[in-house]
């Protein structure tokens, strides 16, 4: 097997190609097409073809959670399809979603009639957000919804639970989760993939120890510090605030996206064996740094591969008719 290049002999070839691009950007007139330019070549490219999987079945079911509100829950719908793909044969999911009233009873039907007929081992139940978070800020950035908070609500709804997994909304599962489900937590109370140097986490996939959580009362520390401040990003400022030095941390092939990758890069945070996973056995692709998101543009950062899951839901046609209009 060809091993990935030494990290030093890594930033010596991308700075030479950026200083490159750089040079060819300079006879570019149009600032659109330059930053398109500069986009398409000094992305970070994933190979997401799939190599032969070993026979292995989990026979328990794993349980994930998602927590959503109306405007999210199509895209929803398409992290679930995703996972169910790559999960084929191989294990089971306990699907907990944690919404409001802005979800739909018709909604609710189409995406458990999809999980039915994808996955008949898997169930899709759907949670009621609780109203222990309606009068907190959400950010300083006006695109946070409470519904940034449903995840702080599994501990209190999933009390018959131990663990869980849970993901947001803009995903795409390339493999199944029976490695992730089978992590052992110990005394940690959450695991999640670093996005920064200093052991800040991204929310975006998190591993939580329930039970932990809920017997050192944390539950309780995460509805008072939601009330003490405006956070940038308020779930993810919170779980690293209240939870830190009690995280462990994800290989990054559970939660990649772009932006993180080259912060790390530049920082040497990305390991020999990382740089490997990421081309050949990325689990989660995020879309946490894509702007435009998948759904809105399909032009940009693997947007196509989103498109691919997306044809798999009863929602894909509504989807499409939004692109365009």
């Amino acid at each position: 097997m060809h091993s990935p290049a030494p990290y030093g002999q890594r930033r010596i070839i991308a700075g030479i190609k950026r200083l490159l691009v750089n040079f060819v950007c300079a006879f570019v007139p149009s600032k659109k097409y330059r930053e398109l330019v500069r986009y398409y070549s000094l992305r970070y490219r994933v190979h997401l073809g799939h190599p032969s999987l070993p026979v292995k079945k989990r026979l328990q079911p794993i349980n994930v959670a998602f927590g959503f509100d109306g405007r999210f829950a199509r895209q929803t719908a398409v992290a679930i399809a995703s996972l169910l793909a790559n999960s084929k044969n191989r294990c089971a999911y306990n699907i907990h979603c944690v919404v409001d009233d802005s979800v739909t009873r018709e909604f609710k039907e189409a995406c458990t009639a999809m999980v039915r007929e994808m996955a008949p081992g898997s169930t899709l139940v759907f949670l009621e957000a609780n109203r222990d978070f309606d009068h907190c800020p959400t950010g300083n950035l006006p695109i946070y919804p409470v519904a940034v908070y449903f995840r702080l609500m599994l501990p209190n709804l999933l009390p018959e639970l131990g663990e869980i997994i849970y993901a947001d909304a803009d995903v795409i599962f390339c493999r199944d989760l029976i490695e992730l489900a089978d992590l052992d937590l110990g005394d940690h109370l959450l695991a999640g993939v670093r996005e920064r140097a200093d052991g800040y986490i991204n929310s975006g996939l998190t591993v939580m120890n329930l039970d932990r959580l809920r017997q050192e009362k944390i539950y309780e520390a995460w509805t008072k510090e939601a009330r003490l401040k405006d956070y940038r990003y308020p779930d993810q400022d919170i779980l690293n605030i209240t939870c830190r030095g009690r995280i462990l941390y994800l290989p990054v092939k559970y939660n990649f996206f772009h932006s993180m990758y080259h912060n790390f890069y530049r920082r040497g945070g990305i390991t020999p064996r990382d740089h490997h996973e990421l081309k050949y056995a990325v689990v989660m692709v995020h879309y946490a740094s894509c702007s435009p998101k998948p759904w809105l543009e399909k032009r940009f950062y693997l947007s196509k591969l989103w498109w691919e899951y997306a044809r798999l839901t009863p929602f894909y046609e509504e989807l499409l008719a939004e692109l365009k209009s």
